[in-house]
């Protein structure tokens, strides 16, 4: 059965969309995002939302609405309003609950009812928020807190992510130890077994070799026996004949010496010495001691501990490119997207990691140098040629649109974002920007020879150098301190950095047989992985998601193999 008012589901876009407008209706919004599509009989201006009769009903009645101003029937706007309107302060005081909340304290940073403001803050400059709420809304105080907020999704989703990531880790590591038991009573076990088999074969040995002595004796045995009774039937016959006796009893006094002496020898052979089983003293006193089988230790591995394996790679150049790609920049967006610029072809590009293809490209004017992920959504490109850092959002559809853009002075080349401030980098400084564009701090790091890459952590800054004074990478703290120098001569040209999570730092070599130079914080090399790899070649920038564990690395040079320099290499580090 049809429930009156509700229409078949179909899609439904904060802007009314297509359907809606060519039927001349609008639909609840709430009752949309459940997918039930109920026609809307009122718009509330307040929330900037349509609502259903039911919704419509309750929303009068709740004590934090029921002040909101609601257009109903012909008085609805025909599409959702999207401009920013100044309405009636409506939301009710919490000291004094029959009072609207209209007033702003600029001294103690408070809003209040007129009864706050009368009691609490009579020697204040009070204003009314009516007339002060555009200024804020078009204010640096709203941006940064939306900054904020977005960062906080951000941040959150990634927490969302990790705890899936743990979850599944959970299981894998439980079933992991309960294999790894099962398998070690199995070998212990099989060390048994073995053990019996052996002790068990010793003592049937023993008893062939017993058998056989105990064989030999009765042989031995029967054969004296037959003698001695050869001897005793002789002796019996010639017992009343003196004459006749003395002859044999001479003659058989040497054989009676040798029996005597084989009796002696078969006695002392029957002398059989008896053994039994002692068990092993370890054995014993492992099991007298109730030992456990082993202990459940938490295990920890850092990056460093792990190796890379070559995973997948995929393909970055696509139809409408006209060049060979060069990957300037890259840099994780989410665990399944990352963001390539390609210098070559003056656009953006999207990578779909798990369906290993290009999922958006975006056109440029100029050249795109470098890149900086501030949300999950939202990203800033460096764009020198035209003096500005712009930037853009992406959706989950990937489309990616261009929202402000700051203009900066100078030829700068890469930029970093952290904690809502934005990093450029110039020959022989960094410069800091909040997100307005407002330069806050500069950062001189003029004793670096020729600027590579930076990268950034929550405390320093890493920048690279390759000039004829040698290559190199250097850790500054944000006051523009030096704190640490890498130096290895192992390292001949230096170009892209990353720094993951836990604060190693991945450097790019960039050569022939190139590899991936891992450092510490404090710029002691830890190792050096993907030397002499087939799928390193000239690696010019890398970047690593800690989530996945995963590394992604693009090379580049002039004389490159194309195939080499249009893919994304993936390696997967265990």
């Amino acid at each position: 059965m049809e429930v009156s008012g509700r229409k078949p589901g179909r899609s439904f876009k904060d802007t009314v969309g297509k359907s809606s407008a060519e039927d001349g209706e609008v639909f609840c919004q709430p009752c949309s995002s459940d997918g039930d599509w109920m026609v809307a009989m009122g718009y509330c201006e307040n929330c900037n939302e349509y609502l259903c009769a039911t919704c419509l009903k309750v929303h009068r009645r709740q004590a934090v609405s029921r002040n909101h101003k609601v257009l109903e029937g012909e008085n609805m706007p025909k599409a959702r309003m999207s401009s920013v309107t100044l309405n009636a302060c409506s939301e009710l005081c919490a000291k004094h609950t029959n009072e609207i909340v209209k007033f702003y304290c600029s001294a103690h940073d408070v809003v209040g009812c007129g009864d706050c403001m009368v009691l609490d803050h009579k020697s204040c400059k009070v204003d009314r928020i009516q007339d002060i709420s555009m200024s804020y809304f078009n204010g640096a105080e709203h941006q940064e807190q939306q900054h904020k907020v977005d960062q906080f999704l951000h941040n959150i989703e990634q927490v969302k992510r990790e705890i899936q990531t743990n979850d599944k880790n959970i299981q894998q590591t439980y079933i992991k130890a309960v294999n790894d038991v099962k398998s070690f009573k199995k070998e212990i076990l099989e060390y048994l077994d073995k053990a019996e088999a052996d002790m068990l074969a010793e003592l049937n040995k023993r008893k062939k070799s017993d058998e056989k002595l105990i064989s030999d004796l009765k042989e031995h045995e029967k054969t004296l026996r037959s003698k001695i009774q050869e001897l005793h039937e002789k002796l019996q016959l010639q017992l009343n004949q003196a004459n006749e006796l003395f002859v044999p009893a001479k003659e058989m006094k040497e054989r009676i010496t040798y029996i005597g002496d084989s009796i002696k020898d078969l006695q002392q052979n029957c002398q059989f010495r008896q053994y039994e089983f002692v068990c092993s003293k370890n054995v014993k006193e492992m099991v007298a001691s109730q030992f456990k089988l082993g202990e459940l230790l938490v295990k920890k591995k850092n990056i460093a501990e792990m190796e890379p394996n070559f995973d997948s790679e995929i393909e970055i150049k696509v139809s409408d490119d006209t060049e060979d790609c060069f990957i300037n920049a890259c840099a994780v967006i989410l665990y399944n997207r990352i963001i390539l610029a390609d210098s070559s072809n003056k656009c953006l590009k999207i990578v779909d990691i798990k369906n290993t293809k290009i999922a958006k490209k975006y056109k440029l004017k100029s050249v795109p140098c470098g890149l900086a992920v501030i949300t999950k959504d939202r990203f800033a490109v460096s764009l020198p040629r035209e003096e500005k850092i712009q930037f853009l959002t992406l959706t989950q559809s990937d489309k990616i649109t261009e929202s402000n853009a700051i203009k900066v002075k100078g030829r700068y080349d890469r930029i970093a974002c952290q904690e809502n401030k934005i990093m450029m980098l110039y020959t022989d400084h960094v410069v800091i920007l909040n997100m307005d564009g407002k330069e806050k701090q500069t950062i001189s790091v003029s004793n670096v020879g020729i600027v590579r890459d930076f990268a950034l952590d929550s405390k320093s800054l890493y920048v690279s150098d390759s000039s004829y004074r040698g290559t190199s990478v250097f850790r500054f703290d944000y006051e523009g301190n030096l704190i640490a120098t890498y130096n290895d001569t192992d390292l001949i040209h230096v170009r892209g950095l990353c720094v993951t999570r836990d604060g190693t730092v991945l450097v790019c070599d960039w050569k022939d047989d190139g590899s991936i130079h891992m450092i510490s914080p404090e710029c002691k090399k830890i190792k050096d992985i993907l030397n002499h790899n087939d799928h390193v070649i000239c690696p010019w920038c890398v970047s690593f998601c800690d989530e996945t564990n995963r590394l992604f690395l693009c090379n580049y040079s002039f004389s490159l193999d194309p195939k080499l320099k249009n893919v994304m290499k993936i390696f997967q580090l265990k």
